[in-house]
């Protein structure tokens, strides 16, 4: 028997968007600075198997700062799990919303970023969810 027919399946992977109310900022990671005019922002995330718990920590604003995303001194608003691909999510919100260059998108170097500035209704009908 091969080893492939040994591997477990893995969970699908899902997207999400995270809505925060931000005021102007300037977002110091360490290793990059971005600056945020005041507004609402729909942060694109991917999240397997625990997907509740990724998307709760975003929501919660964590004291162990991981992703870009934890360093926003933001009002979390609420999330959106989406069955699309996180690649596929944020290339629909750069379609129409503003893209915070390279924010949380190292993984994704074909995104402008993984942070847009688009209010909800917006965000969601251009990632396709309304009309």
């Amino acid at each position: 028997m091969s080893r492939a027919s040994h591997r477990l399946p893995t969970a699908p992977r899902l997207s999400y968007l995270v809505f925060f109310k931000c005021p102007s900022q300037e977002v110091d990671t360490g290793a990059a600075r971005f600056k945020l005019e005041e507004g609402v922002y729909a942060y694109v995330g991917s999240c397997g198997v625990s997907c509740l718990r990724r998307v709760v920590r975003h929501l919660s604003r964590p004291a162990a700062r991981r992703w870009h995303v934890d360093y926003l001194q933001c009002d979390a608003l609420y999330a959106v799990v989406t069955p699309l691909a996180e690649a596929e999510l944020a290339r629909r919100l750069a379609g129409g919303c503003t893209a915070v260059a390279r924010f949380g998108s190292t993984d994704d170097p074909g995104a402008p970023g993984h942070l847009f500035r688009c209010d909800a209704a917006e965000a969601l009908r251009y990632a396709g969810f309304t009309t």
